[in-house]
């Protein structure tokens, strides 16, 4: 299962800067478009597989999406919504600030350090002193990183 992750997250390591590339023809708006609808090709590609395979019928698919609760459907909206503001704005990012890579670390940097504040204020999840340890050092690291130089101490 581990080698799934390292080949996965390798794969993700391109994406910026396959953005990047793009975003000297493409402006948000049209990378979102035209991104938004080759990955619905895909999905639609994939439940017709789904449907010729048997692994799925269209009437088991209308009876999952009934039987959804109320917040479990504004769960799907929120992160949907989410999907668009933030595809717009890191591609923005790329586009306009900085490069694919510092802005990748920054994005991993405070997706870690809110995932770790959202467990211990939300869901009152208790870590250990070496947890929080790493996340000093990682926001440390973000200090470092968005420093264009450092001064240079004289002794």
């Amino acid at each position: 299962m581990y080698h799934l992750f390292l080949g996965i997250a390798l794969l993700q390591q391109f994406r910026p800067y396959f953005r990047k590339h793009i975003s000297t023809t493409l402006d948000p708006h049209e990378y979102f478009l035209i991104n938004t609808s080759i990955i619905m090709a895909i999905i639609l590609m994939y439940v017709a597989y789904l449907l010729t395979t048997k692994t799925t019928t269209l009437k088991k698919l209308h009876s999952s999406i009934q039987s959804l609760s109320f917040t479990e459907v504004m769960c799907i909206v929120m992160l949907s919504c989410l999907t668009v503001v933030s595809g717009l704005f890191i591609f923005d990012l790329d586009k306009n600030y900085n490069t694919p890579l510092i802005n990748s670390i920054y994005m991993k940097s405070i997706s870690t350090i809110a995932i770790l504040g959202v467990g211990v204020f939300i869901f009152r999840e208790n870590y250990k002193l070496h947890q929080f340890l790493g996340m000093f050092m990682i926001i440390s690291g973000i200090f470092l990183t968005s420093q264009k130089s450092l001064p240079v101490l004289s002794v």
